[in-house]
């Protein structure tokens, strides 16, 4: 069983692996931080804990993750201190691609933010909950699912229609 503390090896392409903590049992799921070291063996946890992070913290479908078996809990590190990191999010108009009202979720509430994001909330990630699939991704490649970074960034996205 995966509890609050955890830490796990998230296997990548190449035979490297990547690991990750579990950090905060959260209504919206359980919130996770995934570090920067990624090795093709497994580091001691010492070196995983002190490599920094890959990105802040998102949701994420973890204990599915775990008891399938794509992730595999390696070691235990208490999390002595834990500040919610807070979740950014939108309605967005599916035709033009704008981003209507932004919302801050702060772990109780959301926020009501208007119509533009304002610079502050920008490195906070999307309200969502990642797929394992999609976490795995984004550790390969950067990549954020469609269409959450360029609302972010630009207020924007491209619709599916305007890209054909």
């Amino acid at each position: 069983m995966v509890k609050v503390g955890s830490i796990f090896e998230i296997p990548l392409s190449g035979q490297r692996f990547a690991y990750g903590q579990y950090l905060c049992r959260d209504k919206m799921g359980p919130i996770i931080q995934v570090f920067k070291i990624i090795s093709p063996q497994r580091p001691g946890l010492e070196e995983i804990l002190s490599s920094g992070l890959m990105f802040p913290p998102i949701i994420t479908g973890l204990s599915a993750a775990i008891k399938s078996g794509l992730w595999t809990v390696i070691g235990f590190k208490k999390i002595t201190s834990f500040e919610y990191p807070g979740f950014i999010s939108t309605f967005e108009n599916e035709q033009t691609g704008e981003a209507t009202i932004w919302y801050y979720w702060d772990g109780k509430q959301s926020i009501r933010l208007g119509p533009v994001l304002p610079d502050e909330y920008k490195t906070k990630e999307y309200l969502m909950v990642w797929s394992p699939y999609d976490v795995v991704h984004r550790i390969e490649t950067g990549e954020y699912p469609f269409p959450y970074k360029d609302l972010i960034l630009y207020n924007r996205f491209t619709p599916r229609s305007a890209r054909s």
